[in-house]
């Protein structure tokens, strides 16, 4: 709307011009009439002149205005469905550019912004409600100035490569994020009543601009606190330096390889039922057994692993071979216990989910009660629509859900009402001191009791010793893991384990 009344504006210009010079031109032909010489030749060529650059100077900036403006409608037909004057990213450099020279001493921020979209059933609807979303928000970025209370001067708006930009002074980081909860609000509302065959996620990346950096750098760091939003499943990421850190390329080849080449082995660790004294289940655990490295923990290599993209194959990987190992207890008709397996954020939200995991399990003709999923409390938060979805979907198969790393990081005492969880297991990190301090063991007993009155079994993590396991026992917990009965375990060894283990007979260890 504000490149066409610039134009209209321009157009007018134009006119008066124009007239003038008819005008002026008039003048001179009466003067000539009657004799008179107000107007001598000098004059009368350095003003046609003069003006004559003017009007040349106008319409130059006319035809490359709507030049502009007609590439702006066919960007906008194609990513946000309607041909609209939203910024893209040309239009939005070289206003941001101008600001820049103008806006001096003040806090200015880029914010890149989008939304992950999945489609909860398959339908040919989900790309219209895309962009009838992407046109709303658009729409919306313009009455963003007056709900802050602030001027329209203040920002620039564009939309490219699939995300909304936004140019922005005199914010600070309070007022970013109240910037972000604003458009999140709008976004979930509008999804939620006119996006009936899609979720979505809104995401946010912030930089601060720093006059060391091109303005293109800075929409790249934007743009890139964005994708690190989306990967994390965090809403709101500001850039840091460290973004930009890549795994080195020999490292990446490393790990390809070992995955090709099976070195990543699965260990389990049993988990020992207080109440009926016998393992019910265990939690399957990778480690890398790599000849150049030795034997190494999950902590060694997947993070690195999650930034290049290869979790999603290592989640899959660590799923089939549980399966085949349950297979081969099955056919030799073993003690068979169910198994954990843990399932990274990205694997989780990704499509299809259930139905990768039940064709593992019929690839391997493995009873879907011998599998669990374990998920971590902020997994389940990071979209609880989806979440809550999945898990049931999940139940109805058969398959039993677990909540990991209970009480740190998102713990939310509500999401025990939200979540139809089968299982809490409660972070390592509570039971450490809970011999020793009185306040560490009131609070286990409270997360036990929040469990049970919400109808979950509770699993407690890392307990290393009897004094732990006693006073767990008092507190009504049901389920302990940890190295007091068993360190993880090689396949073999595990099953020898079970077979042949202290504690399931009548009188415990004594330590």
């Amino acid at each position: 709307m504000k490149q066409n009344k610039r134009l209209f504006i321009t157009v007018i210009i134009i006119g008066v011009i124009l007239s003038l010079m008819f005008i002026f031109l008039g003048f001179v032909f009466l003067g000539n009439i009657f004799g008179e010489d107000k107007f001598t030749p000098n004059f009368f060529n350095a003003l046609t002149f003069g003006m004559t650059i003017i009007f040349m100077t106008i319409l130059y900036f006319y035809i490359n205005g709507r030049s502009l403006i007609i590439t702006i409608q066919n960007d906008n037909e194609y990513n946000l469905g309607e041909r609209s004057t939203f910024n893209n990213l040309y239009a939005f450099q070289k206003k941001v550019e101008l600001r820049l020279k103008l806006d001096k001493r003040v806090h200015k921020h880029i914010i890149a912004f989008t939304f992950s979209s999945s489609s909860v059933t398959q339908n040919v609807n989900r790309n219209r409600e895309i962009y009838s979303l992407n046109t709303h928000i658009a729409s919306f970025l313009d009455e963003l100035p007056i709900r802050l209370g602030v001027k329209r001067s203040y920002f620039v708006f564009a939309f490219s490569r699939g995300a909304f930009l936004i140019y922005c002074i005199k914010q600070n980081e309070q007022s970013i994020q109240k910037i972000c909860e604003i458009l999140s609000k709008e976004i979930y509302e509008f999804g939620e009543a006119n996006c009936t065959h899609t979720w979505v996620q809104p995401f946010f990346g912030v930089t601060e601009i720093s006059e060391e950096e091109t303005l293109t750098h800075q929409i790249e760091n934007a743009l890139l606190s964005r994708d690190r939003s989306e990967k994390n499943f965090e809403t709101v990421t500001f850039y840091q330096e460290a973004f930009r850190k890549t795994v080195a390329s020999d490292e990446v080849d490393e790990l390809y390889t070992a995955l090709e080449n099976n070195e990543f082995v699965i260990f389990y660790q049993p988990k020992f039922d207080l109440n009926n004294r016998q393992f019910i289940s265990s939690e399957a655990l990778i480690r890398w057994d790599s000849k150049k490295y030795g034997l190494l923990a999950p902590s060694k290599f997947l993070a690195k692993a999650e930034s290049i993209g290869l979790i999603h194959d290592i989640d899959m990987y660590v799923l089939r071979h549980v399966c085949e190992d349950l297979n081969d207890l099955i056919r030799r008709g073993r003690r068979t216990l169910p198994v954990s397996v843990n399932f990274s954020l990205f694997e989780f939200y990704s499509p299809n989910f259930l139905d990768k995991i039940m064709g593992i399990l019929e690839e391997f003709k493995v009873p879907p009660h011998l599998i669990e999923i374990e998920i971590t409390e902020g997994t389940s938060q990071a979209n609880q629509f989806l979440s809550i979805f999945i898990i049931k979907k999940l139940k109805e198969k058969g398959i039993r859900v677990l909540m990991d790393d209970f009480g740190i990081g998102f713990s939310n005492v509500g999401n025990l009402r939200k979540i139809p969880f089968d299982v809490v297991k409660i972070d390592k990190s509570f039971i450490d001191d809970i011999v020793t301090d009185t306040k560490s063991r009131e609070i286990v007993k409270l997360l036990i009791g929040l469990c049970k009155i919400n109808g979950m079994e509770v699993v407690a993590e890392g307990v290393d010793n009897k004094e732990q396991v006693e006073i767990l026992k008092k507190a009504h917990c049901d389920t302990i893991q940890g190295f007091y009965y068993s360190k993880a375990l090689e396949k073999k060894a595990f099953e020898r384990f079970l077979d042949n283990n202290p504690f399931e007979k009548k009188e415990e260890p004594k330590l």
